[in-house]
């Protein structure tokens, strides 16, 4: 990346940065630059950049911290022309310029305490909000920038209380639940297939929707602090690996072969269903158990599966093959309308490579705003998806019985003696009746890796 002239404004002094051209319309794209140059082009008064803006205070914790932010945007709002400014160009500036640099500053700190604040509770992040309250006081004093909003979402975050985000219209009329007979005595084969795809996408929706921005960063899910950095990211991926691990188990549950293919059609069905409610979350699940090794091996079940199962099941095996880095999945995302529940093993490689593949500081020593932008990109995309609520009606007893199921489930590699007993032949049988679906055996194990895996 070549370096550039430095930018010149009349309203600061020069800083150095390195800037790329976007598109055609000449759109500067800052791809790095140092800690005053970043916090100036964040308060331009000619220029509203919103994306750099939201991109900056999203990932603003790996190159700053809290306190010295604070203290480069107060030191923006108390800013100077430079000493070579001629006279008049003062009297413009002071006219023009600066109420606009000081609006933006204001701006910027409502920004960053109603929707990017990351500061961890304590001591430190307490002196941090009485200094930004002592410098609200002062610009109030000077009656220059009205700062009452300001002065209030200070007061909240004082005070602990957290900021309430505008809340989703409340949707009336979900589907009518299908209900078993017999809620106390519940089977799986005998819940409707698109009830267990409600429920189960009920109960991921719940946390994914409380999943924090931070919670991707940092490779915070990887951590084990206390409390967790990122428990909702956490929970999630538990609840994935234990979906998977519970298809496998149920499969091996039965010893009948004719009722195993039967359950293997039922879980057909559910991630059929899943798939229709843009739940990739638990298509990507359930398949990882049905393409697992315990049940890939099962050659007599696959047999009795039936053809339109093995329909149902090539397509969207299709679209999550990793061809081309998992292309036919991204697109379907691309497409996607909210309410959405994306599969987060993918997201958290794309943020892993990401951080482990870019360094933090240019040659040159400047921050490496790019890989920030990439970082705030990715996280933006899994954002989004929680923009709108699902329709559909909680049913306690069935959200009870598949927390139950799924928390007993056991690890695969424990799955593998019975799978054996059931099976002995396995893969190795000769002539089978027919081979209408062939599994890929662990078709998921590259677009998992070990983001998906907690050490516990």
């Amino acid at each position: 990346m070549a370096q550039q002239d430095a930018i010149e404004r009349i309203d600061s002094g020069c800083h150095d940065s390195t800037d790329g051209v976007a598109g055609n319309k000449n759109e500067e794209m800052i791809k790095a630059g140092t800690l005053p140059f970043l916090v100036e082009n964040l308060t331009r008064h000619d220029k509203l950049d919103a994306a750099f803006n939201r991109t900056f205070l999203a990932t603003y914790t790996y190159f700053t911290s809290g306190s010295e932010l604070l203290d480069h945007l107060v030191d923006r709002f108390d800013n100077t022309p430079p000493p070579s400014t001629i006279q008049t160009e003062i009297e413009q500036w002071s006219i023009h310029t600066i109420p606009l640099i000081r609006l933006r500053v204001v701006n910027i700190l409502r920004q960053w305490l109603e929707h990017f604040w990351s500061e961890p509770k304590g001591p430190e992040t307490d002196d941090l909000l009485h200094k930004m309250r002592l410098f609200v006081e002062r610009v109030n004093s000077a009656a220059e920038t009205p700062t009452q909003q300001l002065d209030l979402i200070i007061q909240r975050r004082i005070s602990g209380q957290p900021y309430t985000k505008r809340s989703h219209p409340s949707i009336s009329n979900p589907p009518k639940p299908i209900l078993p007979r017999k809620l106390d005595k519940l089977q799986f084969i005998k819940i409707d297939a698109k009830e267990i795809a409600r429920q189960l996408t009920i109960l991921e929706a719940q946390t994914f929707s409380k999943i924090q921005r931070h919670e991707f960063l940092h490779k915070n899910w990887q951590k084990k602090t206390t409390p967790l950095v990122a428990p909702n990211v956490r929970w999630l991926i538990r609840h994935s690996n234990q979906l998977s691990n519970w298809v496998c188990g149920t499969v091996l549950a039965e010893s009948d072969l004719k009722k195993r293919a039967q359950v293997v059609d039922h879980l057909v069905n559910v991630a059929t269903t899943c798939h229709q409610l843009q739940n990739y979350s638990a298509v990507i699940s359930i398949l990882s158990g049905l393409e697992s090794a315990p049940i890939y091996r099962l050659a007599r079940t696959w047999a009795m599966v039936t053809e339109r199962s093995c329909n149902l099941l090539r397509p969207l095996q299709a679209m999550i093959v990793s061809s081309q880095n998992y292309q036919a999945y991204r697109e379907t995302l691309r497409v996607a309308v909210p309410p959405c529940i994306p599969f987060l093993g993918l997201f958290l490689k794309d943020l892993t490579f990401i951080e482990d593949g870019n360094p933090a500081l240019t040659p040159e020593g400047m921050i490496n705003f790019h890989k920030y932008s990439m970082l705030a990109t990715t996280v933006q995309d899994v954002q989004r998806w929680k923009e709108a609520p699902y329709c559909l009606q909680p049913v306690p007893e069935l959200q009870e019985y598949f927390t139950k199921q799924l928390h007993s489930a056991v690890e695969l590699h424990e799955m593998w003696d019975k799978s054996c007993e059931l099976e002995p032949k396995g893969r190795g049988l000769g002539n089978r009746p027919r081979d209408l679906y062939t599994p890929t055996g662990g078709m998921s194990a590259s677009m998992v890796v070990a983001c998906m895996v907690l050490d516990d």
